[in-house]
């Protein structure tokens, strides 16, 4: 696939993979990750970057590194360009490689909070809550602070570090490992990869992609 014909719209804490397998010609747009916690705004941010790329000539492609998302892409509906995208839920399908890699893990400890440099410099973890690290931390005292962080983290059993081989991942090592010390949780390493990025961006969309034509709309069964 020609890189100038296609926009890459990604969310930030997919930004190192992005940047490991993008060519350096893709044009690529970077939304915040804040955006996840409210869905209803992540799908109008999405809209608008769909928009913006139609508005631009010579695009033919949109693709989004983003999953189902909370259903963040359902509704969208180009209407000149293609629109492709993982048919996953979320990014952690996208670290990981697959969706079914995610399935065999879930299968394996469904317990799991996953971490990754994007999600431990740009999200809200658990660690984060508790060392105030967050924007709104300030407005309670320790004691409630801590209590939220426990409670955010408390139906986990593992924490996972996926290593997708974008960036050394030994600081986020030692971040993940404190995470699951901290709350008294597994700690484990696992292989990612960077494949669906690839055919994503190099155009292999196969069954593990919803590629939608000008005219049609998103829909959530398209990601069954």
């Amino acid at each position: 696939m020609n890189a100038k014909k296609a926009a890459l719209i990604t969310c930030e804490a997919v930004g190192a993979e992005i940047e490991k397998v993008a060519p350096a010609d893709l044009s690529i747009k970077v939304l915040e990750f804040g955006l996840h916690n409210h869905p209803n705004k992540l799908n109008q941010r999405l809209r608008e970057c769909l928009d913006e790329v139609e508005g631009e000539s010579g695009y033919q492609v949109a693709l989004f590194a983003y999953g189902l998302c909370s259903n963040g892409v359902v509704g969208l509906k180009p209407r000149r360009v293609k629109v492709v995208i993982p048919k996953v839920d979320d990014c952690i399908s996208l670290f990981l490689g697959s969706r079914k890699e995610y399935g065999e893990q879930q299968r394996r400890d469904p317990g799991t909070f996953y971490l990754t440099k994007g999600w431990i410099e740009y999200g809200e973890t658990p660690l984060a809550i508790y060392n105030q690290d967050v924007p709104w931390a300030k407005k309670y005292s320790p004691e409630q602070i801590h209590w939220v962080a426990r409670e955010t983290i408390k139906n986990y059993t593992r924490v996972a570090l996926i290593k997708t081989g974008a960036y050394d991942t030994l600081p986020y090592e030692d971040y993940a490992r404190e995470t699951a010390d901290l709350f008294g949780l597994k700690y484990e390493v696992l292989p990612g990869s960077l494949n669906l990025l690839k055919k994503l961006i190099y155009g292999h969309w196969d069954e593990d992609f919803v590629v939608v034509e000008p005219g049609t709309e998103i829909t959530q069964e398209m990601f069954l």
